[in-house]
């Protein structure tokens, strides 16, 4: 059985697994997608006390690492205990952590504020990559970006690289994310030809402008910025001046409010993804086209 075949019985817990016990088979599924590529993977450890998941080799240099499988996504202060073991050791150590459930919405972004940055991040959705395209490539990938943006999470870019149907969407979390599929299926039911979209979640406001000019460096295709806030502050989005040319349109609006009829955007996150996803479905979209030019623009955008 492939590791990608392996991985996907991790994720529909079959065979009677419970969650409790694919989290220990999925550290040995890790163990052998890094042996494979020989990375001298080494499985849990306990130095002075405190628990680190593993380590292994990376051109010549030693990673620390950390993989969770949990229900929801990791908190800001799993991330802060993990750095903290890194702060610990040899100056220059970087630790990779692993979180095939996502994080929380505000994790990443208090990770970005800190002033010395050695975690670098990687989810489900690289992970899933790695078993294709190879761990190495996806860390190596990522670990440039850190270096060049100091970026700690940007979806591996495993899209098609150049057609003219595509269009890149990156958003803020997986609520925006929701909104958008809620959209573009709303239209399809409505017999409306809709783009084919590459989903990109920054996780955090503060990761837009990073994660946007990333990918358009990955492609030609034409990208577009959409986030659930009142205002996005200038100096999230300066970096885009410079590829202004493969952006569409850059969104920034309260969806959640003008949209959906909810209270707040706070409202927003509290509703699970398939509950946005439902309820955008029912939207009255030739409606909202005909009142708000914002929403009408980005239905002209998702559209073909």
């Amino acid at each position: 059985m492939t590791l990608a075949r392996e991985l996907d019985d991790l994720h529909d817990l079959r065979n009677g697994m419970t969650p409790q016990t694919r989290g220990r088979v999925f550290e040995q599924w890790l163990h052998q997608l890094l042996s494979q590529e020989d990375l001298a993977p080494r499985t849990s450890f306990r130095p002075d006390g405190e628990e680190v998941d593993g380590s292994f080799m990376f051109r010549g240099w030693p990673y620390l690492l950390e993989a969770k499988w949990w229900k929801k996504g990791v908190p800001a202060s799993t991330l802060y205990q993990f750095k903290g073991k890194v702060d610990g050791k040899l100056v220059g150590t970087i630790g990779i952590f692993i979180s095939m459930s996502g994080y929380s919405d505000e994790a990443v972004d208090a990770l970005r504020a800190g002033k010395n940055l050695n975690v670098i991040l990687l989810d489900g959705s690289d992970i899933h990559a790695a078993t294709t395209y190879g761990f190495s490539a996806v860390l190596g990938y990522k670990l440039r970006e850190a270096v060049e943006r100091g970026e700690i999470f940007v979806p591996y870019p495993t899209w098609i690289a150049s057609t003219d149907n595509l269009m890149l969407v990156v958003v803020e979390s997986f609520h925006d994310e929701a909104f958008i599929n809620g959209i573009v299926k709303n239209l399809q039911l409505k017999g409306t030809p809709t783009r084919h979209l590459q989903i990109l979640v920054a996780r955090g406001i503060m990761g837009l402008a990073n994660v946007a000019v990333a990918a358009v460096e990955e492609s030609t295709s034409p990208a577009l910025i959409f986030a659930d806030y009142d205002d996005v502050p200038t100096e999230q989005l300066s970096g885009l001046q410079y590829f202004s040319g493969r952006f569409r349109a850059i969104l920034v609006d309260q969806w959640s409010k003008k949209w959906m009829g909810l209270s707040s955007s706070a409202e927003a996150k509290t509703l699970p993804a398939e509950e946005i996803l439902r309820r955008t479905v029912d939207i009255d979209t030739d409606d909202l086209a005909a009142q708000d030019p914002k929403f009408s623009q980005l239905i002209t955008l998702l559209g073909t």
